[in-house]
């Protein structure tokens, strides 16, 4: 029989198959989890793209450590969340077992997702590690957050000063940064900042500042060429920001006019074939341990927990009196997504990044 041992002092903890040995309390909830896990023995996961590797099999040690199950992940990094969704949303229309247990999104598109069935309700209150905020729990019990990005831009300040650095999407318009942009092409995020700042303002904005010649990229491919020095701005995540800034790029962070956060979250899909090891990832994820270990191995942070770049740009966009959006609290931005008006708008949008 297996067995995993974690030292803590003096006490010893005990984790065996056959049941959990654990110092302190385990609600009967999570002991009902543990015990469903041990005998699914593995789990399908579509996490964060830089959990590859390293980050997988550290995640796979830690959650043997802590509830005493030796899980096989089965894991595929997360590409485009749109095309992730459609997957999903084709497996459950046809009837398919989902080919994943657990997958995280980003709440523009996990609103689709959630208003298309793909998530189970999941009663995560008990099964909750000590310390994790009550934020975590998104979409009324359908989702559970790993962790949350900003959304805006990053200049070379060996480029170009403080003073100089364009501040707002129209700034971005201005002909003397012709050639010098990068823009990411995730169409869902430029209809979240047109809902607030006006649809027809802010589209006609994107036109000016794609008549300066944009490159118009994925997240990783426009981080690529920044930090090759091909551009000086960059519009992107603040994950993406935090790892130029690890690299020792030089980079310095903007919140374009407003700020603007999106809260990424893992469901569990509606049918999955395990879902105890699915639910049991997504709580250690969300537990304090797990948010060092996204901080760590993927630089992703979690504006609800302290000592974060997340938690950083938050309090600073409030400190220089920018208005402060999460898309969900936005009053009628999610209906907006989910409604013919905001495919429309999205339509558009990705037509104007084409150039067209």
């Amino acid at each position: 029989m297996r067995k995993v041992f974690v030292v803590c002092g003096a006490i010893l903890l005990a984790w065996c198959w056959g049941g959990v040995q654990a110092f302190g309390a385990v609600s009967p909830a999570l002991s009902q989890v543990i015990e469903g896990a041990k005998k699914e023995e593995r789990v399908a996961v579509i996490l964060h793209s830089t959990l590859y590797g390293k980050g997988v099999e550290r995640l796979r040690r830690s959650i043997a450590e802590k509830y005493g199950v030796d899980l096989q992940i089965d894991y595929t990094p997360s590409g485009s969340y749109p095309i992730t969704l459609a997957k999903i949303i084709t497996e459950q229309k046809t009837g398919a077992v989902p080919s994943n247990d657990l997958l995280v999104l980003a709440d523009a598109t996990l609103a689709k997702g959630v208003a298309a069935g793909i998530a189970e309700k999941v009663d995560w209150k008990p099964l909750l590690a000590e310390g994790t905020p009550p934020q975590a729990i998104q979409f009324d019990g359908k989702a559970l957050s790993t962790h949350t990005n900003h959304f805006g831009l990053v200049y070379n300040p060996s480029v170009i000063s403080p003073q100089e650095a364009p501040k707002s999407f129209k700034d971005l318009a201005n002909p003397k940064w012709r050639g010098k942009i990068l823009m990411y092409s995730y169409t869902s995020t430029y209809v979240g900042y047109s809902f607030i700042l006006g649809v027809d303002k802010n589209l006609s904005t994107m036109r000016g500042i794609m008549k300066n010649e944009p490159v118009v990229d994925t997240y990783p491919r426009g981080l690529t060429r920044y930090m090759a020095g091909e551009y000086p701005i960059l519009l992107t995540a603040s994950t993406f920001f935090l790892e130029a800034k690890a690299k020792g790029v030089p980079a310095q962070w903007v919140s374009p006019e407003i700020s603007l956060n999106t809260i990424h979250s893992v469901v569990v899909t509606k049918g999955a074939r395990h879902p105890n090891a699915a639910k049991l990832v997504a709580v250690y994820l969300a537990s304090p341990d797990g948010q060092k270990l996204m901080y760590e191995e993927v630089r992703a942070g979690n504006m609800f927990y302290p000592g974060n770049i997340e938690h950083d740009i938050d309090r600073e966009d409030r400190r220089l009196g920018l208005k402060v959006y999460s898309i969900q609290q936005v009053p009628g931005l999610l209906d907006y997504l989910l409604s013919e008006k905001g495919a429309q708008t999205e339509r558009e949008i990705g037509q104007i990044l084409k150039g067209q």
